[in-house]
């Protein structure tokens, strides 16, 4: 014990370890009421959550995009693919995600003008449209294309109307689907275009001089100084007959990289999409090279597309500029028939272009169809349109592949009469050359969907 020379010293003693031990306690007390408090808030969290999911289990009408909890049977299930996925966990959206994903949609029973299909005594009612997904389907078998797939949507709502896929090897099923990301040819040209029209003042009677032939990829053409050229093109007709040195001019020498590959981003390329199915993300990278820039923005390289997402850039012609959010449930009905999900007002992804960009381009795409590249599609041999009453509007595109092999010849576009649209994208993948191309198919989905 150490030595206390007077009173005072001894006080001071005295205090200094009371006041020590008065900290500690302190530090007790005070450790025991935090730790109240967070049991506290765990607990009650935990009570509003078991109480929330007490409240969605019973059978009322919910509104969302989300789905009210669902237990689908086990047996239901038999004899289909599921890699290590157990049946028995579907109780949200999450995993009714996992069950698309090993398990695709059906579309065969048809009820009040919807395909239904039953998954675990709950009946899925689709947007699909039967009139387009079953032509979509008889024109792909009749023609024995090796590979073939369409994909339409409503640009006001993001209804899927659509959603076909064909493969004359059935082995090779799996290689095509709206969901999954193709080279997409000049269909890159809607983005670069848009980007000109919106940022770049374009006009479709803008002349755009180029040396050449419209198309190929002659390096000594698309390098050219911004002014010469002695051949000249309006901006509607290189859009329409898809002159790709033109292009090319576009998009190298008036929108640059920075502006191509901002379009490309609002357009929601290099983004998820948000779907109930797996919905592969459609990629584009603008590089630095200024001729590699120029092919890029003419639909040569660097970019690809998954039809679904063809069809939503389509879409934005036809409905003020907007890229919808897509979605292909209706509604869910329970065992006991009482609607438990129903998909609430259409969603808004991204407005990548002004209303009045959105008129102009889609006069251009029209023009495609009337007197450009996808004329022969839409017009008959004598000259006669093929679909009376209808504006059909589009951008074609072709470009080789390698997965799956063969030449790629895509439709994007749309149709609408008396206040009725639908936009689409159709696919066919040939080897050798085919009978119809991807702007056949559309023409004779649009045909199905308005007649």
């Amino acid at each position: 014990m150490e030595r206390i020379k007077d009173w005072k010293s001894y006080q001071k003693t005295l205090n200094k370890r009371k006041g020590k031990k008065n900290r500690f306690v302190s530090f007790i007390k005070y450790t025991a009421i935090l730790i109240f408090i967070v049991l506290l808030f765990y607990g009650s969290s935990a009570l509003y959550f078991y109480g929330k999911s007490i409240f969605l289990a019973a059978n009322k009408k919910v509104r969302g995009t989300g789905i009210r909890p669902i237990l689908f049977i086990k047996d239901s299930l038999i004899g289909k693919k599921f890699s290590n996925f157990d049946i028995a966990d579907v109780k949200s959206i999450k995993s009714l995600k996992r069950y698309f994903k090993y398990n695709p949609p059906v579309f065969k029973t048809i009820l009040n003008g919807h395909y239904v299909q039953k998954i675990g005594g709950y009946t899925i009612v689709y947007t699909v449209d039967p009139a387009v997904q079953k032509e979509a389907e008889k024109v792909f078998k009749k023609y024995s294309v090796p590979f073939g797939v369409l994909a339409a949507v409503n640009p006001d709502t993001g209804a899927v109307l659509g959603f076909a896929s064909y493969s004359y090897n059935k082995s090779k099923s799996d290689e095509i689907s709206p969901l999954i990301a193709y080279p997409s040819g000049s269909l890159a040209k809607i983005i670069t275009a848009s980007a000109a029209i919106e940022s770049k003042g374009f006009y479709p009677g803008l002349n755009i001089c180029f040396n050449g032939t419209m198309y190929g990829t002659d390096k000594a053409y698309w390098k050219q100084n911004i002014g010469t050229g002695s051949n000249t093109i309006s901006f509607k007709q290189a859009f329409a007959k898809s002159c790709d040195v033109a292009f090319g001019k576009v998009a190298g020498y008036y929108v640059g990289r920075k502006l191509l590959t901002d379009y490309f981003n609002k357009f929601y390329f290099n983004n998820k999409i948000p779907f109930i199915l797996d919905l592969h993300k459609s990629k584009a990278y603008i590089p630095r090279k200024f001729y590699q820039l120029e092919l890029t923005g003419a639909g040569f390289k660097n970019v690809k597309m998954t039809p679904l997402h063809a069809a939503l850039v389509a879409g934005s012609a036809v409905n003020g500029g907007k890229i919808v959010k897509p979605y292909i449930i209706k509604e869910i009905i329970s065992s006991s028939g009482k609607v438990v999900y129903i998909h609430k007002d259409a969603g808004i992804l991204n407005v990548p272009i002004t209303t009045k960009t959105a008129y102009i381009l889609k006069r251009m795409m029209i023009a495609t169809v009337t007197k450009g590249v996808a004329h022969p599609d839409f017009y008959s041999t004598a000259g006669r349109y093929m679909l009376p009453g209808v504006i059909a509007g589009g951008k074609t595109g072709t470009i080789s592949g390698n997965n799956p092999q063969g030449l790629y010849q895509w439709f994007a576009g749309f149709g609408e009469m008396n206040g009725k649209k639908i936009a689409l994208s159709a696919l066919v993948i040939e080897n050798p050359v085919w009978r119809i191309e991807g702007g056949g198919v559309a023409e004779k989905a649009l045909l199905a969907y308005f007649f």
